[in-house]
């Protein structure tokens, strides 16, 4: 049987091998990963009680695709639902925290824009659609439909929260490719919002459902291929009770022999019909199939002297650096409420803060009793120096900053610091075209699959998807 190896042990190698496994069982099937543990970014840390996120912090049901895999492989009861509160949202302006309006009415008593601000955003489907062939960033597509003060106040920290980038650089089509489509389908946001909604109720009316798409009780799709999300971000948010950690695990647990750790690959070449893949110490495996399942600058290195036109070619997609700043506080010591997800600063408040997620708020199991889980975020696109600085002074950054906004009294216990040089895949302008040149050197290399969260969609459910995506893809190229 056809040998698949595939490179990298994050959330998409895991997946892609979980569903090879199922999907095509008479593979013969590695995974190796460079590092002592598996999940990439994607992992918790059990600290004094408290359950630290090394990257993200959970994933949302508005797809089933991370949701219906969790249930599969046997963590349904370990699955944690996220507090109603997280609703809630938070903009920093102007020294003061603002509430996130989650409804039209609640926006136009908002003070987080001007009158005239809301004005403007009110006239949005009156605005023109982008020109044929133009590829909007995030910004010019936000001044063109809601006015320059909602993409400062408003688009610019969404930005941030999601991809820690630049919306003046980031490329809607490739980040934002719902609301893209949004436009070009119905000509406004609103509009194509409300269309959709009927589209989906009358749906339901057919179908006899009466329980809404985020109830318990609907069942999960069955075609991850078939199930676009919501413009927005939209669905509840989940994780385990031990937090991310638990899904690697049990995926690691399912492969069992399959996963090889401390096994990094330094290069794959072309050898007769398949490929040989090589350790830096020079010890060779063979493969008929391989699936790099890696950043793209990792993907790159194992191309650099055997193809390096390929190598530059998955160079070329840039990274933000990003450090996660996870502290734990009394209860006591903290005055806010944390009535909410978390809060986002605006780039034009002057901080060097992000953002900061109140995670006991959302998942009070990852907290101890009586106290309190702050993540806080530093650096991305528009402060990559943030990440030159040592750990006390990060701390102490985040501290002067977050004090007086949540009232934050004594220092913190415990704390714990992840830095990502490479953090988070930016889909600046041109993704797409990076993506194709891409895909047109790996066509001269059959065999050769390529996944994770650089090419297709940054979040966990984007990367279980195209896992799902790429399993029935190399069952295919195996069956001719």
């Amino acid at each position: 049987m056809p040998r698949i190896i595939i490179i990298g042990g994050g959330i998409s190698g895991l997946a892609t091998a979980y569903f090879l496994r199922r999907e095509a069982p008479g593979l013969d099937l590695l995974l190796v990963e460079g590092e002592l543990q598996l999940g990439g970014t994607m992992g918790s840390e059990m600290v004094d009680g408290f359950v630290f996120e090394r990257g993200p912090n959970g994933f949302l049901d508005n797809v089933q695709h991370t949701l219906e895999l969790a249930r599969e492989i046997g963590l349904g009861e370990r699955l944690r639902v996220a507090s109603p509160s997280m609703n809630n949202r938070y903009i920093f302006k102007n020294g003061k925290l603002h509430l996130l309006p989650n409804s039209p009415l609640a926006f136009f008593r908002s003070p987080i824009l001007s009158l005239r601000g809301r004005l403007r955003v009110l006239f949005e489907p009156f605005q023109p659609a982008a020109p044929e062939g133009v590829e909007d960033s995030v910004a010019s597509f936000g001044r063109r439909r809601i006015g320059e003060e909602a993409v400062r106040a408003l688009l610019d920290p969404l930005v941030t929260g999601i991809h820690a980038g630049d919306v003046e650089r980031l490329s809607l089509p490739s980040a934002f490719p719902r609301i893209a489509e949004l436009e070009a389908n119905y000509g406004s946001l609103v509009k194509g919002m409300i269309r959709l909604r009927r589209e989906r109720k009358a749906r339901q009316r057919a179908e006899g459902k009466s329980a809404p798409e985020s109830s318990p009780e609907k069942e999960p799709e069955k075609s991850p291929e078939n199930a676009p999300g919501p413009a927005g971000p939209g669905g509840r948010f989940w994780s385990f009770a031990g937090g991310l950690e638990e899904l690697v695990e049990m995926l690691k647990a399912k492969l069992g022999e399959r996963v090889r750790l401390r096994w990094k690959a330094a290069s794959v070449r072309r050898e007769g019909s398949g490929f040989r893949i090589e350790d830096p110490g020079g010890a060779k495996e063979a493969a008929d199939g391989v699936v790099l399942a890696l950043p793209s600058y990792r993907a790159a290195s194992l191309f650099a002297s055997s193809d390096p036109e390929t190598a530059r070619a998955l160079e070329a997609i840039p990274y933000a650096p990003i450090a996660a700043v996870c502290m734990g506080f009394p209860r006591q010591a903290v005055r806010h409420s944390l009535d909410g997800f978390g809060l986002l600063v605006p780039r034009d408040q002057g901080l060097r803060l992000l953002g900061s997620i109140w995670v006991s708020s959302i998942f009070p199991e990852h907290a101890p009793p009586d106290m309190v889980s702050l993540r806080c975020m530093i650096g991305g696109a528009r402060d990559p120096d943030a990440l030159n600085l040592s750990d006390g002074n990060l701390q102490e950054i985040i501290l002067d900053e977050l004090r007086p906004i949540l009232g934050i009294e004594g220092p913190p216990a415990p704390v714990r610091i992840f830095r990502y040089s490479r953090g988070i895949p930016q889909y600046n302008l041109g993704h797409r075209q990076r993506i194709e040149r891409i895909e047109r050197r790996l066509w001269n290399l059959p065999g050769i699959f390529l996944t994770g969260n650089a090419f297709y969609g940054i979040s966990i459910n984007d990367c279980v998807k195209e896992a799902w995506r790429k399993a029935r893809a190399i069952k295919e190229f195996f069956r001719k």
